[in-house]
């Protein structure tokens, strides 16, 4: 699977430097402009549909390894029954959760996509998040359960359990994501990071002697590959002075995504721990948007109101350039990355 996890990385890269200046362009001639206001960083109109862009990157990467690589092709013919307790629940296939979360990912793009031209107000937008969160469980990508430290510690949720957690845990990421994008590269950074640790773990853990979770391992592999690679090739374009922005599309897809591959993959490694593992590598940006929740409710703002008091925006205000904020969360990010890693191998069996 090595080769497999190489190649998407590779074309998704390479794919970046084809698919966002289309983007850009697109934007350009549909008018979809970040314009420059006293909330923001940026002095000049930007094109906001780049998560376009970014996004077929890594269609484009995943599609090629699904139609030209026997591996993947082997592994996606993968199914197995599923029980919730005695109950029978329904047959897993991998091929389906790949199906699910294509058309959930694409959904939320779609719904960004739109948001950034025309505005859709906030109840909406997250009835139509759950619905895309709903998308991806219906097709098998859910958290039916975790793993506790002591022997056959396995608890199952019951299904409105698993349902319930399963749709607030895709939400919560798209909207991390979403949130924390405000400034050139800081997303796609993060998110680029996180996506190589979720391959990182996926390679170490992916010989389980579950055959259900090392499959799914595997699967979350290719898709972290290809979405480290997507985001990689992004920044080329986005870091400061950024030509393009994501917009709520791409910040939206990315969080779905990573919210996918740590339901299909990371979920099943390491015990109890692995219900942390994708919170520390994101540990900053869930930190900074917990903060601003809080901050908004005191005040009486809108949850959903952007404002100039996330953690990038104190530093800036202390004397950092743009370029140090967001390189010294990089660092931040990478080391709460490493120790995920370094938990995964020293506290972790599955």
């Amino acid at each position: 699977m090595l080769t497999v996890y190489a190649t998407a990385f590779v074309l998704a890269l390479a794919g970046g430097f084809a698919f966002v200046p289309f983007s850009i362009w697109l934007a350009g001639k549909a008018n979809v402009l970040d314009m420059p206001d006293e909330r923001k960083v940026h002095g000049v109109p930007v094109p906001r549909w780049g998560g376009l862009g970014l996004a077929l990157s890594f269609f484009f990467a995943v599609g090629t390894v699904y139609f030209f690589s026997d591996s993947f092709a082997k592994l996606l013919s993968f199914k197995q029954e599923i029980f919730n307790g005695p109950e029978f629940v329904g047959i897993l296939s991998l091929k389906k959760q790949l199906l699910g979360i294509t058309f959930g990912s694409a959904f939320v793009l779609g719904l960004g996509m739109w948001d950034d031209k025309f505005g859709i107000n906030a109840p909406v937008k997250f009835l139509l998040q759950m619905i895309a969160a709903y998308i991806a469980m219906d097709y098998g990508v859910r958290l039916s359960g975790i793993a506790m430290p002591w022997k056959n510690g396995y608890v199952v949720f019951p299904l409105i359990v698993s349902q319930v957690v399963t749709i607030l845990w895709l939400t919560g990421f798209m909207n991390t994501v979403n949130l924390v994008d405000g400034l050139d590269g800081l997303a796609a950074g993060i998110c680029a990071i996180a996506a190589g640790t979720f391959l990182v773990i996926a390679i170490l853990q992916g010989q389980s002697h579950v055959i259900l979770f090392s499959k799914q391992l595997k699967l979350a592999g290719v898709l972290s590959a290809a979405l480290c690679g997507a985001a990689g090739s992004f920044l080329w374009f986005n870091f400061h002075p950024a030509k393009v922005f994501m917009g709520d599309g791409g910040a939206l897809f990315l969080g779905y995504m990573l919210a996918s591959i740590t339901v299909v993959g990371t979920l099943k490694t390491t015990a109890f721990f692995s219900l942390i593992i994708p919170i520390v590598v994101v540990a900053l940006p869930v930190l900074d948007v917990a903060s601003a929740i809080l901050r908004r409710l005191r005040s009486g703002q809108q949850v959903f109101q952007p404002d100039k008091n996330h953690f990038h925006h104190q530093l800036l205000r202390h004397g950092w350039t743009h370029r140090e904020t967001v390189l010294g969360i990089y660092v931040v990010t990478l080391v709460l990355s490493i120790f995920s890693i370094l938990l995964t191998v020293f506290k972790g069996k599955v």
